[in-house]
């Protein structure tokens, strides 16, 4: 009995096989953090990539010799991870990989299975309760994210799921849960999030959250307040959060629902006045208070409720199930994310019925976002990062400049690219307030087909150099289609000229004074920010060097890169640094920063480069590392991580390197990571490096591979001569 990964062109959909060797792996709780197991000890099991090149043969397969004896052990040490990394690439082209790390992800996906009544494998079922358990802490609660401290987000809404998955009330470990619920004050304390789960399940009175308002929908789209001009991963989730508080909907009040009504409050739960809980939230999770303006626009949206206009409030509903059906059309019903692909789900289990085929079409997608790790089934924050570690790991092979050793495996790899790349705009895109994606390239796959700037930029740059430095390779993807792909990223450039995540920037930054989320930051519009507009720099140089490309919009790519930079410098802090909105954290904005600049030919004498260098240099341990944890993400200033970690080192040299730092400096951050690495050439994985919206981490297991890898190359390539 085991489970096995099956991937094609990007889907990656765990099944279950009775008849085959069990791969159960014990889960080490020491490091939250999965280390992938599951996946990888059955690749490298299965794969016969390994070259397995000694020193003997170096001079046969072009591989640089040195003198010099650090330079001589990264040259072994990047032979010995790349083979590693190859064992673990799929036939479409791909790296699988864990992007888990949220805890309030899964519990969507066990309430909607729960009401709608479709079920999970028992198989499934037992490694959600295993992942439940493995992540519960030692005082009986669940943080939003497997790093976090324990907050009513995560405890009330496991809690519950464990409940659902058929765990009784007196299990010894549910039992602390229950407690440390109690001790919080009971369930309406959780954040509002969580309190439209439990208002779905009907373990609170629909009275226990605030108006959502849906008619705010049918207001003119010019209006600055309008949800289209919303960040869109904030828009598609209150868009079937408002559908679904519009009807009202509640799941089957069945025996299971009226002993967790009992279980989740201290007092009875019909003597509970609910209204007076609205903005009720425990300091555990408060991140992002209510504004005193938004206040008030609660308490006039809530006496509206109670005398809202049955006909407008219809309008309001068919408008949103109109959009939540394009949503799912446009996504092959995948969704943008997890958050909205459960919601929207029930939506059309409500207004459609379970046995409607666009029930059906949901139901065949649910298991792209299931990852099974040692730690248990989990669901991902997106349906993975297929396209995003798949350029960075072509760009990491490549810098290697070993490619010539590797061309099967990258052109496997620019094969994903061509496949992911999408190639014509949604539907009624204007309608339904999409900006063009003809040309973009997502995160994951294109058959999700959301475009995403940097992920534009990074697939551009992977491609461009494949065809540079691979030139007998394929040439899948046609300067139109480059071309299709500059055009998407120049449509995105803000006025303040960065670039932001998906589209153009559609408000004002005080819209967030109206942020419902009192867990999340930054979340109303869609903001400039360094990692993309640095990957878009890069990028569009990277295009405009290319003599064949080199007339193409010449004079608006020149200006654009200008802008771009521009708004680079003024990003930077008084330290030096860059906040990384989309990993941790400044050492992960720094590098992004100084490859722009570098690449656009500021000196790495500039003032603004030496102070940044000056930064990264007063932060190296005495190890020759860099350690960075994720709470400077959440408060803004650079915290020192226990340890030092591989993957911040392998930022912090890359930008080193860039700059021309000082050697000493770069060779002990080298040597560090050699110490690191395991004799089969893989690293272990460490503490979680990726973010969102400021305070909710998120796992990228490939990381620990491609930036190392990447980092060593660059020693071997650009920093040293043989």
């Amino acid at each position: 009995m085991a489970w096995r990964l099956i991937c094609d062109r990007g889907q990656q959909i765990w099944k279950y096989f009775v008849n085959e060797n069990s791969n159960s792996i014990e889960f080490d709780k020491e490091n939250l953090n999965s280390s992938d197991k599951v996946y990888r000890e059955y690749a490298i099991e299965q794969n016969s990539k390994r070259l397995n090149i000694d020193e003997n043969q170096y001079e046969k397969f072009h591989i640089p010799l040195f003198k010099d004896e650090l330079c001589s052990s990264v040259v072994k040490s990047v032979l010995n991870g790349i083979d590693y990394y190859l064992s673990l690439q799929v036939d479409d082209g791909h790296w699988p990989g864990d992007y888990g790390g949220p805890m309030f992800l899964l519990p969507g996906a066990i309430i909607t299975s729960y009401i709608t009544k479709f079920e999970f494998s028992q198989e499934e079922k037992n490694e959600m309760i295993k992942y439940l358990f493995n992540h519960q802490l030692s005082n009986g609660g669940w943080g939003t994210h497997i790093e976090n401290k324990a907050t009513m987000f995560g405890t009330v809404l496991n809690y519950i799921s464990l409940r659902l998955l058929g765990i009784p009330f007196n299990n010894e470990q549910l039992q602390k849960a229950y407690n440390f619920i109690q001790s919080e004050g009971g369930a309406m304390y959780a954040p509002s999030w969580a309190k439209f789960w439990l208002c779905v399940l009907g373990v609170m009175p629909w009275e226990g959250v605030n108006s959502l308002f849906p008619e705010l929908w049918l207001l003119p789209e010019w209006l600055p307040v309008h949800p289209s001009r919303y960040w869109c991963h904030c828009r598609m989730v209150y868009l079937p959060m408002s559908y679904v508080y519009a009807e009202k909907i509640v799941g089957e009040i069945t025996p299971l629902i009226k002993e967790l009504r009992n279980e989740l409050y201290i007092e009875k739960y019909h003597e509970i006045d609910f209204t007076k809980h609205r903005n009720s939230i425990s300091s555990l999770d408060l991140y992002t208070p209510q504004t005193y303006l938004l206040k008030i626009l609660n308490i006039f949206t809530n006496t509206y409720e109670s005398l809202y206009n049955r006909q407008l409030r219809n309008k309001a509903s068919e408008f949103l199930i109109d959009y939540i059906q394009a949503e799912d059309e446009h996504t092959n019903y995948i969704n943008i994310g997890p958050v909205n692909k459960f919601i929207n789900m029930l939506s059309i289990w409500y207004s459609k019925g379970r046995q409607s085929q666009q029930f059906q079409q949901h139901l065949n997608r649910v298991k792209d976002y299931l990852w099974l790790s040692e730690d248990g089934m989990k669901i991902q924050g997106y349906n993975g990062s297929q396209l995003w570690d798949t350029a960075f790991s072509i760009q990491a092979i490549l810098e290697t400049g070993l490619e010539h050793l590797y061309t099967n495996c990258l052109n496997s790899a620019y094969y994903y690219l061509e496949i992911s790349q999408v190639l014509e705009d949604v539907k009624d895109h204007v309608k339904y307030y999409r900006h063009i994606s003809k040309g973009g390239w997502p995160f994951s796959t294109r058959d999700h087909g959301w475009p995403i700037t940097d992920c534009t930029s990074e697939g551009i740059k992977a491609t461009l150099l494949l065809h540079e430095q691979m030139s007998n390779g394929p040439r899948l993807i046609t300067s139109e289609r480059l071309e299709d792909a500059i055009n998407f990223i120049l449509s995105t450039q803000n006025k303040d000229g960065g670039w932001a995540s998906y589209e153009l920037q559609r408000s004002g930054s005080w819209l967030e004074w109206l942020n419902p989320a009192e867990v999340f930051q930054g979340i109303m519009v869609d903001y400039s920010y360094t990692e993309c507009t640095s990957a878009c720099i890069q990028a569009l140089w990277k295009f405009r060097s290319q003599t064949i490309y080199s007339n193409y919009r010449r004079k608006e790519i020149d200006i654009s890169i200008k802008r771009g930079i521009e708004f680079i410098k003024k990003q930077q802090k008084i330290d030096g640094s860059w906040y990384g909105s989309w990993a941790v954290c400044f050492t992960y904005g720094t590098w992004f920063a100084i490859e722009a600049l570098i690449t656009v030919g500021e000196s790495p004498k500039s003032k603004i480069i030496t102070k940044a260098i000056e930064f990264l240099i007063s932060k190296q341990n005495s190890d020759g590392g860099w350690g960075e944890s994720y709470l400077s993400c959440v408060h803004k200033t650079y915290v020192p991580h226990k340890q030092s970690q591989v993957v911040n080192t392998s930022w912090a040299v890359l930008t080193l390197m860039s700059a021309k730092a000082d050697s000493n400096i770069i060779r002990k951050g080298i040597q560090f990571i050699l110490n690191k690495q395991s004799s089969n050439g893989d690293w272990n994985q460490q503490s979680i490096s990726g973010v969102f919206n400021g305070n909710c981490m998120i796992s990228y297991t490939n990381y620990r591979n491609i930036f190392p890898i990447w980092a060593l190359g660059r020693f071997i390539k650009n920093y040293y001569t043989q």
